[in-house]
């Protein structure tokens, strides 16, 4: 399945839609869609409202102009129209990543006659970004290889004018109270009250920094990395942008890095 890009203002860019493997995840159901309520909300025929798990529109939050929403809605309606049966995939452990705070269902949604995985969708047409929850890690790898084919297209938010993508240490002030993306080059590694600090500038006062706590430290050496090894090596990171002595992002998770 090949459809076409839904940036804006640009010729079409044919898009493969890659096929998720969810030998992580348990395929706890089937449903029929009723309605589609947003871009990363669906309403199904028994009245379970799901919310696509792990990936993030930037314009989410902006009630006018938001492009991307729009979008990934219209592409949505288009690709579940009422009554599409979708299989929903789910962490294995029932009381891990399966709810989010409104009480609704988080997931990964497959159409069941095409095997459309509608994450890899959004995210391969640049209309929505990775951004996995601390206790749901599965299907990480594959939704950033997904996001890195828009990111390389510069399609949807990859757009070279478009506000939200990826931001430098320079420019990541501009993203401050909000979820930013941003890669640099370490400059130097800090160990302060046992949290480790990644500063990409010389002054540690005002540069973007990103704040690694002692058990995210654990976390990152199961995958094999030493934070204090990363000195001036280049990093992406991605995670909520607050000012702490200058733009600070505090690692949430180990695949965030």
């Amino acid at each position: 399945m090949c459809p076409l890009s839904y940036a804006q203002d640009k010729e079409p860019v044919p898009i493969t839609i890659p096929k998720g493997q969810f030998d992580d995840l348990k395929h706890t159901g089937s449903a029929r869609v009723d309605k589609i309520i947003d871009g990363l909300t669906i309403l199904m025929k028994d009245k379970t409202i799901l919310r696509l798990a792990s990936v993030d529109i930037p314009d989410f939050h902006i009630w006018e102009h938001a492009i991307y929403s729009e979008a990934a809605q219209k592409m949505l309606e288009e690709t579940l129209p009422s009554g599409t049966e979708v299989m929903i995939y789910q962490p294995r452990r029932a009381k891990k990543g399966r709810v989010n705070r409104m009480k609704h269902e988080l997931g990964h949604i497959v159409t069941k006659k095409d095997e459309v995985w509608i994450q890899g969708m959004l995210l391969s047409h640049g209309l929505a970004r990775v951004y996995s929850a601390p206790n749901a890690p599965e299907m990480v790898d594959q939704m950033l290889a997904a996001e890195k084919t828009a990111r390389t297209a510069k399609t949807g938010i990859w757009e070279d004018e478009s506000e939200f993508k990826v931001l430098t240490p320079e420019t990541a002030e501009q993203a401050i109270s909000e979820l930013a993306i941003i890669e640099g080059i370490v400059q130097k590694t800090a160990t302060v009250k046992n949290n480790i600090y990644l500063n990409f500038g010389k002054d540690w006062k005002t540069d973007f920094t990103i704040m690694i706590t002692p058990a995210m430290r654990k976390k990152l050496a199961r995958k094999g990395i030493n934070p204090l090894d990363i000195s001036h090596k280049a990093v992406r990171v991605r995670g909520f942008l607050r000012e702490y002595n200058g733009p600070l992002i505090e690692l949430e998770a180990a695949e965030h890095l």
